[in-house]
């Protein structure tokens, strides 16, 4: 009876020796971490960013699959800005990007997209994490270890910049080298690691950067958490036949660059533009979109201040009032006037023409967009 009592607390010593968890140090962390990184073969993804540019507020919600071996992403996209909305559908494949816009598919490189920033699970990333270790908090809660980095310093660019590009939706090409000169204000990173896998879940974010770039200074907030769940049970991606043969150019759903007299000898309408702009205001850019029969002109001082021309023939009665904003009168027609902070858009329909004029920066008032809209001929 002894020797029974004896295997029994034996045995439960035993258990008790292996149910002790591993008290682990950060870098033991992360060292596993980026190990597990190296066994994720796909997962699901899920973005939410509230993004604020210039003062200029909007929200990035993304979902969708990863896959690796080869390196394949199927992702939605929902881009909601003040006055409008966008939504994109994108396939990302052995280094080919396709991006459903407007109802319309396009191939672009996932590069321009900024696509492959998406992708927050990998060795990489994780490396760049674990360079600030020693700046990193760390605690347990429940099964996940939960590791909190608060600064600020350039140092910690490498954090964010992907992030960044990601949030932007459809990238600038001058992107990288903005990414060079970006001063980090403030940085907040929350992630969540799984204790069993050591593959991290979760992370909250939040981002006070400013990007140079030419000598123009903007600054960028972010705040927003990206999770990664349904790890190692996602079907393989594969880009729908479909999407690729009726895929068009990127010049095809934009438009072509034109002069503004190429474009009036195209069109079958009269093209007007704006007869009075502010000091220092200039064309910069004029495009046709021939898909659309649209014509798109910019005008700008600066980098931070411009302002975009729309004009299409309204085929069909406009429903301007469910647009929203404010009513207001241009060159005698009923017009609307949306405005957020810095950003106005002004929308009317006038000699059968749908015109909208959109933009805004710290030297456009009201008053003055609203003369601008005036001096549309």
């Amino acid at each position: 009876m002894k020797k029974l009592w004896m295997f029994i607390i034996i045995a439960l010593t035993l258990t008790a020796c292996g149910a002790t968890e591993e008290n682990l140090s950060k870098e033991d962390v992360f060292n596993r971490a980026i190990e597990a990184s190296e066994t994720v073969k796909s997962y699901t993804l899920e973005m939410d960013m509230d993004i604020d540019m210039m003062d200029m507020k909007s929200n990035l919600k993304a979902t969708g699959d990863v896959t690796h071996n080869p390196d394949s992403m199927m992702i939605k996209m929902s881009m909601g800005m003040p006055g409008m909305s966008m939504d994109f559908d994108a396939y990302v494949r052995d280094g080919e990007a396709y991006v459903s816009m407007f109802g319309e598919w396009m191939k672009m490189s996932p590069e321009e997209m900024g696509l492959e920033d998406f992708d927050q699970l990998n060795k990489e990333e994780l490396e760049k994490m674990k360079q600030f270790k020693d700046q990193f908090e760390m605690k347990e809660e429940g099964n996940v270890y939960i590791l909190t980095l608060s600064g600020e310093g350039d140092e910690f660019g490498i954090l964010v910049e992907d992030l960044l590009e990601s949030s932007m939706g459809p990238a600038d090409p001058e992107m990288e080298e903005s990414v060079e000169s970006m001063k980090v204000n403030k940085l907040d990173i929350e992630m969540q690691i799984n204790k069993e896998s050591f593959i991290p879940t979760t992370q909250n974010i939040k981002a006070d950067v400013e990007i140079v770039e030419q000598g123009t200074t903007t600054p960028v907030k972010l705040n927003g958490t990206i999770s990664m769940t349904n790890i190692n049970n996602v079907d393989p991606i594969e880009i729908p036949d479909e999407v690729k043969e009726n895929a068009i150019s990127e010049e095809d759903l934009f438009g072509t660059g034109m002069s503004l007299e190429e474009i009036r000898e195209t069109v079958a309408y009269e093209v007007p533009e704006v007869t009075q702009l502010p000091e220092g205001f200039s064309l910069v850019d004029s495009m046709y979109d021939d898909m659309m029969n649209m014509v798109m002109l910019s005008y700008e001082k600066d980098m931070d201040n411009g302002f975009m021309s729309t004009v299409y023939p309204a085929e069909e009665e406009m429903a301007l009032d469910e647009m929203g904003g404010e009513p207001i009168t241009i060159q005698g027609k009923e017009a609307y006037l949306f405005e957020e902070e810095e950003f106005f858009s002004i929308s009317w329909e006038n000699n059968g023409l749908y015109i909208e004029l959109a933009g805004g920066g710290p030297d456009i008032k009201r008053e003055q967009m609203i003369q601008i809209a005036e001096s549309v001929q």
